[in-house]
């Protein structure tokens, strides 16, 4: 699961950096890290674990909101990035060769 949210992290970064991703898309994440920085919150942050719940919930669907709202085609090619650089090789060629030891 951690692997999961790490991996959205960084996708949600690099849409954040992409050119292909207008500006006012790139106001969602900025306004929910805004909405958990401020003092004003839905629940109150003292009531422990309530005021957590708001805040945490909020993250995870304005993510999910970001990454809908961002174009399909750039969402989808910086999934396949991130995958290909998880497992590197998975889809690269295969060389065979032979080889010797030579003593010296």
């Amino acid at each position: 699961m951690l692997s999961e949210i790490l991996r959205e992290l960084g996708l949600i970064w690099r849409l954040m950096v992409s050119r292909q991703v207008s500006w006012w898309t790139k106001l969602v994440p900025l306004a929910i890290v805004l909405y958990i920085i401020s003092p004003i919150d839905l629940i109150p942050d003292p009531l422990l674990g309530l005021g957590q719940i708001d805040d945490i919930a909020l993250l995870l669907l304005g993510s999910q909101l970001f990454i809908a709202m961002c174009p399909r085609d750039v969402v989808r090619r910086l999934r396949q990035e991130q995958s290909a650089r998880a497992a590197p090789g998975a889809d690269a060629d295969v060389v065979d060769g032979t080889y010797r030891v030579l003593d010296e």
